[in-house]
């Protein structure tokens, strides 16, 4: 299964969705695929599923996608017994597990290339919907299924080392224009304002 193949099999599910996505190749894949005003593109390893969470807590109307990789996850698994214990019914994680760190031009194993299982590691810290699926029909039932069920999903997508991201052509806007880009869709589409230190 290839990671650019789900995403683009999930970019036609979006309507009003929220996505935070960490540094690895899904980020650039994923913008390259949509300019979803929803999408924050987390500029750090490890960080979309704790992002994720908190917008899924502070907008418990709005379904919540964290996209993450094997790296990622690994490099934050305080993340798993966080999410398992707060349990935000519209949140979903899915990741692309490619057991490498294969961001950068260099690859190198990660622990799930060898023993280590992320879906048994996310039921070990309590989250009751974990599954492991490794072909793109499993993929887009599951992913279907996530986005319309009313409780948390963890999703471990087996998927080829592909480098299609490091030919892929980068944002043109910068995370900082992402992120104010992100907070203004939130303020239309909620009927809030949302304040910033500094503002005025």
């Amino acid at each position: 299964m290839i990671r650019y193949e789900c995403l683009e099999a999930l970019a036609p599910m979006i309507t009003d969705q929220l996505f935070t996505t960490s540094q690895s190749g899904q980020r650039i894949e994923w913008n390259h695929l949509t300019d979803h005003p929803g999408n924050l593109l987390v500029g750090n390893m490890g960080c979309a599923i704790g992002v994720g969470v908190g917008l899924a807590l502070a907008l418990p109307n709005r379904k919540v996608i964290a996209l993450e990789s094997d790296g990622s996850v690994l490099l934050s698994l305080f993340n798993l017994p966080t999410l398992a214990n707060l349990d935000p019914p519209n949140m979903t994680v899915i990741v692309f597990d490619n057991g490498v760190y294969s961001g950068t031009r260099i690859s190198y194993p990660t622990a799930t290339s060898g023993k280590t299982d992320l879906t048994l590691m996310a039921k070990g810290a309590g989250i009751q919907h974990a599954v492991t699926v490794s072909d793109l029909e499993e993929f887009k039932q599951e992913a279907t299924t996530a986005l319309n069920n009313d409780h948390a999903s963890f999703i471990v997508c087996k998927v080829d080392e592909t480098l299609v991201h490091r030919e892929t052509p980068r944002p043109t806007t910068d995370l900082a224009e992402n992120k104010y880009t992100f907070v203004r869709y939130l303020e239309r589409t909620e009927g809030k304002a949302i304040p910033f230190v500094g503002r005025g």
